[in-house]
């Protein structure tokens, strides 16, 4: 697991310079689940007009109403059994995948595809789901390579705060199963709570949950006294109350843990603040002997639809 994260700069730096200059559609869905529809959430908070859609949701409930035209899916193996059914009802999209032999890659109505080059992932998709941020901002005309030069510069920055972070998390899962993790984030690093929460969940084999401070506050904080709350701070208008929220959940009888930086502008934030949470998972994966990762589902989820 160690080796993929450290793979992270490489693969991030490669995916930037093989994708440089690609254009992506605003006004359309963006079709994924998991990380990929995770990693789409980002650019409502930096004023790009896309629509965020789960694939399942998307298929059973609103595609017989959209009927639509074009749009972009997103399935970082290109296996995803709920992105594969809306490949159907789209009469063209543009593909991001990590395998271009996949079969979403390889569908009829697929015109583009833009390839993540994240090599091979065993563990959770660390990698690709950095590559996947990359591919997303320079789409819509941004330039992440500052994102991409911190990568690769301060890995061991990151790492050493995810080993910190990881024992917090270890000695509190050890002190009462029965207390609350929650992982907050405000605009664009919603995205980052929600995908610290998805590792931090297979880890631990227990509920980490993900939401806004502001959502937080609005009695989610009466669970304060055995709850450990991991808080990612990026400079802009919520940076104060995340701060204020933290005091309040220690004179509570809570435990905290802030993360507030990134190391690069707050724009690119959600870059690089994952990192610290891969490494956190990798510690916690050691301390806790977790030798199966995906003990009770699969890495790439493969069903059948319910009405197709």
């Amino acid at each position: 697991m160690k080796s993929e994260i450290y793979e992270i700069p490489y693969r991030a730096e490669l995916c930037y310079k093989k994708n440089k200059g690609i254009i992506l559609p605003e006004n359309v869905p963006y079709i994924g689940m998991g990380a990929s529809y995770i990693a789409t959430n980002i650019f409502r908070y930096v004023g790009i007009d896309i629509l965020p859609e789960k694939a399942a949701e998307y298929y059973n409930y609103l595609i017989k109403y959209r009927n639509p035209a074009n749009g972009v899916l997103i399935s970082q193996s290109g296996q995803s059994s709920e992105t594969l059914w809306c490949a159907d009802y789209f009469r063209s999209f543009v593909a991001i995948a990590n395998d271009p032999e996949s079969e979403l890659v390889k569908h009829k109505n697929c015109k583009q595809c833009v390839y993540l080059h994240s090599g091979e992932e065993k563990y959770f998709a660390a990698k690709t789901y950095i590559n996947t941020l990359l591919v997303l901002f320079l789409g819509f005309g941004f330039d992440p390579i500052s994102a991409v030069k911190v990568l690769k510069k301060e890995l061991l920055h990151f790492e050493d705060c995810g080993i910190k972070m990881g024992e917090l998390i270890r000695k509190h899962v050890r002190w009462s199963r029965k207390s609350s993790v929650y992982v907050l984030g405000n605009g664009p690093n919603l995205a980052t709570a929600e995908i610290a929460s998805l590792v931090l969940s297979s880890i631990t084999r227990m509920p980490v949950t993900a939401m806004s401070v502001s959502h937080y506050d609005h009695a989610f904080v009466e669970t304060a006294e055995k709850a450990l709350v991991i808080a990612i701070n990026h400079k802009g208008p919520e940076y104060n109350r995340t701060k204020n929220l933290l005091q309040t959940v220690k004179k509570a009888g809570g435990k905290t843990f802030e993360i507030d930086q990134p190391l690069v502008d707050s724009l690119y934030s959600p870059i690089t603040f994952p990192v610290i949470f891969y490494f956190a998972a990798e510690y916690l994966a050691n301390k806790l002997k977790v030798k199966n990762l995906y003990k009770v589902g699969q890495k790439i989820t493969k069903v059948k639809p319910s009405d197709k």
